[in-house]
């Protein structure tokens, strides 16, 4: 069984299949940038951006633009066994004679697509879901624990949607996030005191880092939805299908139900 050792990252899964296909040995397994005790031969593959992006280059002349969409959206979905699927699928892309994307009788043709549903679905409830809360210096900050690596899906819509104020979206799973000053979206990481305070609370910022209306107007949002609501008409099941209950530690008007 070969086994292709690489970083982790999209870049490097590309050189993987750049080295696979200039030795003619395919790998079963692909590891990322993290220990094994199994004895295994396995080829240490090197992240080269000249390699990766005649790979990458390769593929935009295989498959069209969806394609490559869905391509980085599987990535992005960081399910087990994800990358494996992904090298599979582009495998099967170069040595195909025929355009493979839509030939959904291909068990990784169908199961990158049903990837790639999983996390445009996730992304859309996010658009929804995310909570901002404002902070003493203005920022306007969310934290969020998506089940797939969405975050970069998201910074089009918000900076459309508050291109006026400054933000910030931070994953607390993955530890990182995005801030946008009012004009340039950069990377971001919050204090790791914090970053623990959110993974093991409820997601509300402490007090000393919020403004002063900041819990006013969390008050009135509570209250909102609590008027919204039809008691005679409540069905929890259906609510959790709509609005799964992992999402709610960060919704400010479900932390009393969390």
């Amino acid at each position: 069984m070969n086994v292709f050792k690489y970083d982790g990252t999209f870049e490097g899964m590309l050189c993987a299949v750049f080295d696979a296909y200039t030795t003619r040995v395919f790998p079963q397994a692909l590891q990322g940038n993290t220990s094994s005790a199994l004895c295994l031969p396995m080829h240490e593959v090197r992240t080269d951006a000249a390699h990766a992006a005649r790979v990458f280059a390769a593929l935009g002349r295989k498959l069209s633009r969806t394609g490559i969409q869905r391509l980085m959206l599987g990535w992005l979905s960081e399910e087990d066994g994800s990358e494996m699927l992904l090298f599979r699928y582009i495998r099967k892309v170069f040595d195909s004679g025929r355009l493979i994307e839509s030939d959904f009788s291909d068990p990784d043709v169908l199961a990158l697509s049903k990837l790639v549903r999983k996390v445009n679905c996730e992304r859309h409830r996010m658009l929804g879901f995310v909570r901002f809360q404002q902070t003493r210096e203005d920022i306007y900050f969310a934290a969020l624990e998506p089940r797939h690596n969405i975050l970069p899906l998201l910074l089009t819509h918000f900076k459309a949607r508050f291109a006026d104020q400054r933000w910030l979206l931070h994953d607390v799973g993955r530890h990182y996030g995005y801030y946008y000053d009012g004009i340039e979206i950069h990377s971001a990481q919050v204090e790791p005191e914090v970053d623990a305070a959110l993974a093991l609370g409820n997601g509300i910022l402490d007090a000393g880092l919020t403004s002063d209306d900041e819990a006013f107007f969390r008050q009135l949002w509570r209250g909102y939805f609590q008027s919204a609501a039809v008691r005679e008409r409540l069905n929890p099941r259906l609510q959790q299908s709509f609005m799964p209950k992992r999402y709610w530690k960060y919704m400010s008007e479900l932390h009393e139900r969390c």
